[in-house]
Parts: C-alpha cells; sequence; structure tokens
C-alpha cells in the first residue's frame, strides 16, 4: 500500500500519523488497497475547523470520503470510521450475492430448464 499524507495547512504529529498508518494498515487486512491519499486541511474562518479527506485506490471502485471536525483527531477518526463502513457494506453485498447463487438450484446456475 503506498501512503500518501498530504497536510495543507494542518499541523500533523508523529501521533497522529502513526494512528492513520495503523489504522489504514488495519484496513489493508481486510481490504486491498493499492493507494491510500489522505488530505488534511485547517480552515480558520469555518466551523467546525479541521476537514479530512481519503482516497482508496483498490480494486473495482475507489472509495472517498470527507469529514470535518473541532479537532484534527475527530476529523480523521470520522474519516477513516466512514471508508471503514463503505468496506464492510461492499463485502455485505459480495456475501448477499455469493450467498444467493448458492441458495439456487444447481440447474439454474448452468442455465439448463429441466
Amino acid at each position: 500500500m503506498n501512503l500518501l499524507l498530504q497536510p495543507g495547512h494542518a499541523r500533523t504529529s508523529p501521533a497522529l500519523d502513526a494512528f492513520i498508518e495503523t489504522r489504514l494498515l488495519a484496513l489493508a487486512d481486510r481490504q486491498r488497497i493499492e493507494e491510500a491519499v489522505v488530505r488534511l486541511g485547517d480552515d480558520r474562518e469555518a466551523s467546525p475547523r479541521y476537514q479530512a479527506s481519503i482516497l482508496l485506490r483498490i480494486p473495482g471502485p475507489d472509495l472517498h470520503a470527507v469529514a470535518c471536525d473541532h479537532t484534527l483527531r475527530g476529523a480523521v477518526q470520522r474519516v477513516i470510521d466512514a471508508v471503514e463502513a463503505q468496506v464492510a457494506a461492499r463485502q455485505g453485498r459480495r456475501e448477499a450475492r455469493r450467498r444467493s447463487r448458492l441458495q439456487q438450484s444447481g440447474a439454474a446456475r448452468i442455465g439448463r430448464a429441466w
């Protein structure tokens, strides 16, 4: 997995960088990730002030999420939770399709009409 961290105008700490890396590596155990782009923003005029976005390049359609919070760590945690929920939903749909195919009769699966 290639991890790109783009802090923008936000100041990151080594602890936050480690938090992002460990959460994305844990997600990479469930879903193959080719590249993860994490963008962090700090807009002093906005409320909530901090914004985080993630773009995951994975096999199939890419996943992306954006979240805002009053703390940088909160925004990062929210955006990673959103991406994890998207991965879980995708895996759930895949399992449902697999189960429905297995429940069909053998004749229906191979296209024979008996």
